[in-house]
This record gives structure tokens, C-alpha cells and sequence, in this order.
């Protein structure tokens, strides 16, 4: 080793030490009190999947249960529907293949229409459990946000011209 780095490493060393040494552990303060949020966005994630608008009813969402409940009823008895409609244009669509080699075109396309509707009607409901699952944690998790009464934006005339104040 050189002799001009030996001093800078022992130097970098005494510094390094120093450093670690002189961090203690400050004394517990409001800022450092542990939060405890009221509501659980992992319960409200159970109950949400379990039954769709549970978790919404556990976050005191109370308007938007009717909401979650109309969309799914909607849903899933146009998949009923749609998939009983299907069921009796295949049906005729067999049929007209003893009468015809290639079978009916119109029976065949109705057939068609009321599949691609059922399994639109799938990706509908699926996206709506998803969404009332992500409802739920996010309401849960915002639950004891407080959104206080002076939160405004103003903008205010100045001597300068305007200004922007902003109150929390």
C-alpha cells in the first residue's frame, strides 16, 4: 500500500465509526405511536369476494350495496338469458343440419350472437366482483381519512398580480 493512502483509509475508518456511533434511538413521540385503522381492508377484501357488497356494508358504504347487488342481479340473469337462448339456437341448428348439408346461416349467426353475448355478460360480472374487491380495500383503507372542513384552494388578488393560497 502506498503511503498516502494509509492515512486516508484510517481516516475514513475513525469517520465511518464515528457515524454509527452517534445515531441513538430518539424517545417514542406522537409521530412514532403505531396507527390502528378501524376498519381492515383485508376483511373488507374477504367479505367482499365472499359475497359481493359485504365489504361495502363492513366500510358503512351503505348507498353502494344496492349499487354492487343491482349490477350483479343484471348481470347474471342476461348470462342466464343469453346462455338460455343459445342453448335453443343450437338446438335448432342441429336440427336444420338434417335438412340441410351445411345447416341454416341464419340459425347459425343467431347462435353465435346469443354466445358472444353470454360470454360478454361473463367478462361484465367478472369485472364487477373485481371491482367491488378493490372497492372495499380502498374504502377500508381511506376509513379514517379525515377530510376536514377548511381544505380549499383560493386564488386570491395580489399587489403582484394573483396568488395561490392553499389550506389544509
Amino acid at each position: 500500500m502506498r503511503r498516502g493512502a494509509r492515512p486516508v483509509l484510517t481516516l475514513c475508518c475513525c469517520l465511518l465509526a464515528a457515524s454509527l456511533r452517534a445515531q441513538t434511538p430518539r424517545p417514542a413521540d406522537s409521530l412514532s405511536v403505531p396507527f390502528h385503522p378501524k376498519k381492515s381492508p383485508g376483511t373488507a377484501m374477504l367479505l367482499s369476494a365472499l359475497i359481493p357488497g359485504a365489504g361495502q356494508f363492513y366500510n358503512e358504504s351503505y348507498w353502494k350495496v344496492p349499487v354492487v347487488l343491482g349490477f350483479g342481479v343484471y348481470f347474471v340473469s342476461s348470462w342466464l338469458d343469453n346462455n338460455r337462448r343459445y342453448a335453443d339456437y343450437r338446438e335448432k341448428y342441429t336440427a336444420s343440419l338434417q335438412q340441410f348439408p351445411n345447416g341454416d346461416p341464419r340459425l347459425l349467426a343467431v347462435r353465435e350472437f346469443y354466445k358472444e353475448q353470454r360470454d360478454s355478460f361473463t367478462w361484465y360480472f367478472l369485472i364487477l366482483y373485481l371491482l367491488n374487491i378493490a372497492d372495499a380495500y380502498v374504502d377500508a383503507s381511506l376509513y379514517d381519512f379525515n377530510v376536514g372542513g377548511d381544505l380549499s384552494l383560493r386564488f386570491l388578488p395580489t399587489s403582484t398580480g394573483f396568488g395561490l393560497q392553499l389550506r389544509f
